[in-house]
């Protein structure tokens, strides 16, 4: 009896065994699913800022109605030294006017200042006869380093109704600033950066990562490359180094002048008039905001006038 159990078994078993190989062998005549989310034609470049993974991950927020997003990422990361991808027409897919005045804002989060600077200005440059492009003195760019919070940015614009003369470009300034630039500059004979503003960035606190943040030498050489004379920068910052260590960047440079002459003064109100999130968040809590602004000098810019030596890579 025990003897035709374990024959009996032993077949079963086998049966068990061909079963599962025939149906690997199925499985392999089966065409391969690729998915399009991980997988794009060679051609195409997948940058963090045009990767559908992003697209997908900001509409799975909206749709959860959750608009936080990671505060820090380490722009010398080697995913953060690719290029952005701009469209073979920009900037004239964007904006109405190409050749008007461009106010920069470096670190722009989710474009809540660009916007409330756009729906101000259009209020104090109202008129009947004329489109908000026509009213406008300014165009208006935004950049943002975090892919998610770029494009959430950038889905913001019809919604306020800021088509034609606002833009959000999801990239690594220190990469691609001068590109940009070069790209909106080429509209005009004369330099067209009038107004950047670099406001709360990124503080970086720990020594070995003070060559994480966003004011470097090379980064104030290539605003001086695009600014005209009598062009202003804004800096603020509610953490007193990190605003005195971007002054420092600017003030080191041969092409801008700080309008207040000592590096222990600062700015008691915001000139513009329009305070970000973070900026309405620190004055209600009743702490102090560090604020300057520096103008772009006569100086002609001179490339190379600057040696600046190449950050090493971090990947931490």
């Amino acid at each position: 009896m025990n003897h035709r159990f374990a024959l009996m078994m032993a077949f079963i078993c086998s049966l068990r065994r061909a079963s599962a190989f025939t149906s690997s062998l199925l499985k392999r005549e089966e065409p391969r699913k690729v998915s399009s989310v991980l997988f794009l034609s060679s051609e195409a470049q997948v940058t963090p800022w045009n990767s559908p993974v992003v697209s997908e991950r900001v509409a799975n927020r909206r749709r959860n109605n959750n608009a936080r997003f990671r505060q820090h990422v380490n722009p010398l990361a080697r995913q953060y030294q690719q290029p952005t991808v701009l469209t073979d027409s920009w900037p004239h897919d964007t904006f109405t006017i190409c050749n008007k005045p461009l106010h920069l804002d470096i670190g722009c989060g989710k474009g809540g200042f660009l916007l409330d600077m756009v729906k101000k200005t259009a209020e104090d440059c109202a008129s009947s006869e004329s489109s908000m492009a026509d009213a406008l003195p300014y165009n208006y760019l935004g950049l943002e380093i975090r892919p998610g919070v770029a494009l959430m940015a950038k889905e913001r614009i019809p919604v306020h109704g800021a088509v034609g003369v606002l833009d959000f470009v999801g990239c690594n300034a220190n990469v691609d600033l001068d590109r940009i630039m070069d790209r909106y500059n080429s509209q005009s004979n004369r330099l067209l950066l009038d107004r950047v503003s670099i406001q709360f960035p990124d503080p970086h606190f720990k020594s070995q990562h003070a060559k994480r943040r966003v004011v470097t030498p090379a980064l104030v050489n290539t605003l001086a490359k695009y600014m005209p004379e009598d062009s202003h920068v804004f800096l603020q910052s509610d953490i007193q180094s990190v605003l005195d260590d971007m002054r420092l960047r600017f003030r080191e440079s041969a092409y801008f002048k700080d309008t207040i002459d000592s590096v222990e003064q600062y700015l008691e109100e915001n000139p513009w008039g329009v305070p970000t999130e973070r900026e309405i968040s620190v004055l209600k809590k009743d702490l102090p905001v560090y604020r300057t602004i520096l103008t772009r000098n006569g100086v002609a810019f001179v490339a190379g006038n600057n040696e600046i030596s190449e950050l090493d890579q971090d990947e931490e």
